[in-house]
């Protein structure tokens, strides 16, 4: 049984998503009002509150654990329509090789080999990670001076929640920077190469290191789009149980990837 988690301070949103969930588990999940038993699976949305609460222990004690947010595309943001991303104990999504190129097919613009001047700094919110030990304040604090090392372009910094629409920011940058931010998703949809942290879920199509900002990766990325498109899921597709097969998939990929190891 897997636990579907409301969390009390977003009870509407999450009440919504986990009912979904339900609704396609087959019997396979229970809704639960907070914290699911001790040691037993769960869903929780969110970076913040609940997931706070119960997924350092869920770490700990290897108890599996799915996480929920906005999707990777066309997200939701807590209206009925739209995506919502889905992982498996962690923050980052897997890589299906196997995914169904025609799930959501979408046509991406080309790598820009002609592109503007500055760097896209994409700053994460506060909250991302800390969970999972993660301090975005402190890679904030010097990631500019860390591009400087590599680079004398100009830096434009992007807060998260900017009322700046991103197509503007992204319109004459020659590169992204940002940690785990889905920016680096559409910034690579826009053919606008970025260099993010291994968690982020452009990484499979984004360089990783800061050293090669002047020359970025740009690989083919129709595999990585199918692998993520996989991942997320609207209301109606959990009601009809897409998103539970999916993550039993994922749950089965991680587990055989253990197995192999040992």
């Amino acid at each position: 049984m897997i636990f579907l988690c409301v969390t009390p301070e977003r009870q509407l949103k999450t009440q919504r998503i986990m009912a979904a969930l339900q609704q396609g588990s087959g019997g396979g999940g229970r809704l639960c009002q907070g914290s699911p038993p001790d040691g037993q699976p769960f869903v929780v949305w969110g970076q913040r509150w609940l997931s706070e609460k119960i997924v350092p222990p869920a770490v700990r004690q290897g108890t599996d654990w799915w996480y929920v947010d906005n999707g990777f595309y066309w997200p939701a943001n807590g209206r009925p329509v739209g995506y919502y991303a889905i992982t498996f104990r962690g923050l980052t999504p897997l890589f299906f090789a196997d995914a169904d190129p025609n799930r959501l097919p979408f046509r991406m613009a080309g790598w820009r080999q002609q592109r503007g001047d500055h760097v896209l700094l994409a700053l994460p919110g506060q909250h991302y990670g800390r969970m999972l030990g993660l301090d975005m304040a402190a890679w904030s604090e010097d990631i500019s001076f860390r591009i400087m090392a590599h680079t004398d372009r100009p830096i434009i910094i992007r807060e998260k929640g900017c009322s700046r629409p991103l197509a503007h920011d992204l319109q004459r940058a020659f590169v992204v920077v940002t940690h785990s931010s889905k920016v680096a998703v559409d910034a690579v949809v826009a053919g606008v190469p970025a260099i993010v942290a291994p968690t982020n879920p452009a990484a499979p199509v984004c360089s990783t290191e800061l050293s090669e900002i002047e020359n970025p990766r740009m690989p083919e990325r129709a595999a990585w789009w199918a692998s993520l498109m996989a991942q997320q899921f609207t209301l109606d597709e959990m009601r009809k149980g897409l998103a539970f097969a999916a993550m039993r998939k994922m749950k089965d990929r991680i587990d055989g990837l253990r197995g192999a190891a040992l």
